[in-house]
């Protein structure tokens, strides 16, 4: 962790009054953690503070106290002086429909953990080193001399634990591992946490996972895994809206797999890729060919044409990766 733009960061966040946080579309733990966590924190300094994620919170994580406070572009609120940008590789990564939404000349702090930040902020707090976002909020919380309450502690956990795939990763360090005991110390439990984040699937996202198992592929050699989910397969299952994490990865479990990928057709000629590998290819890199990114175990692009299509030229340059 960069102590000088650590220091940076919370002089920032002491200065301002008024802050809306934002986070990344479709999002995932680590982005619902880090928002809730820091809109809590600030929330109790007296701060002006609201959050706005495009999609809406997911069901899976509105266990978490303050999540009910996260609105959406369906019931849009004012949008605060200083922006703070949240585990968002790039400013478009908050959705197309709230990106045009947000002032061009807002204050911005941009806080994340992703290799392909580019470093769009007036203030940058970025760590690719990082285990998630949720451990770099964490140690700001800590610079800014800010109590860890339960309501903090609880979505910096919840964070930690999904963006570091219950702390199997290879970014999951020595100092990860100490930071989530000291969470636990503050008194996260342990019980509701595990039961929320992974014994509470809605039987629409078991068809969901059971339809793109149905849909499985492999290269000739083994080592790429593909699944599909059309449009059609959406609609027929009512989960064009639905959020779901970890179907991917029911296909890099596969022995001999190296890369898995999940085509996701969210609209008619619209597909969201997503990419993971195992330990040889940075799928960061394949990811970029499309504008997407992410990290080198893990990364998302968004390719528009025939599903048919699209895997196949993601495929292709999948194969010319592989050593």
């Amino acid at each position: 962790m960069n102590s000088e733009e650590l220091e940076t960061a919370a002089k920032a966040l002491m200065n301002q009054e008024k802050f809306t946080l934002l986070g990344h579309s479709i999002p995932d733990g680590d982005c619902v953690g880090a928002v809730v966590a820091l809109m809590c924190a600030l929330t109790n300094m007296g701060k002006d503070v609201n959050a706005i994620i495009e999609d809406g919170v997911p069901a899976t994580y509105r266990f978490l106290n303050g999540s009910e406070r996260i609105s959406s572009v369906s019931n849009l609120p004012q949008i605060n002086e200083c922006l703070v940008y949240l585990d968002c590789a790039t400013r478009e990564r908050v959705g197309e429909r709230l990106s045009g939404l947000i002032p061009s000349k807002a204050m911005i702090i941009n806080i994340d953990h992703h290799v392909s930040n580019d470093d769009y902020g007036n203030v940058n707090l970025v760590d690719a080193g990082a285990s998630s976002t949720c451990e770099i909020v964490y140690y700001l919380l800590k610079k800014m001399n800010l109590p860890i309450t339960i309501d903090v502690a609880t979505p910096l956990y919840c964070g930690i634990v999904m963006d570091t795939g219950g702390f199997q990763y290879s970014s999951t360090t020595p100092n990860t591992h100490r930071i989530a005991a000291e969470l636990l110390e503050y008194g996260v439990d342990i019980d509701l946490v595990r039961s929320r984040l992974f014994e509470s699937k809605s039987r629409v996202e078991v068809s969901l996972q059971k339809k793109a198992l149905d849909n499985l592929e492999f290269s000739k050699d083994g080592r790429i895994a593909s699944m599909h989910l059309s449009y059609d397969d959406l609609v027929q299952l009512g989960a064009v809206d639905l959020h779901f994490e970890g179907t991917i990865n029911m296909a890099r479990n596969i022995e001999d797999v190296e890369v898995a990928l999940l085509f996701r057709e969210i609209e008619p000629g619209v597909i969201k890729v997503g990419f993971r590998s195992k330990q040889l290819v940075d799928v960061n890199r394949i990811a970029g060919e499309w504008g997407g990114g992410g990290h080198k175990r893990a990364a998302g692009a968004t390719l528009r044409g025939e599903l048919e299509a699209v895997k196949k030229l993601v495929l292709l340059k999948v194969e010319e990766h592989l050593p």
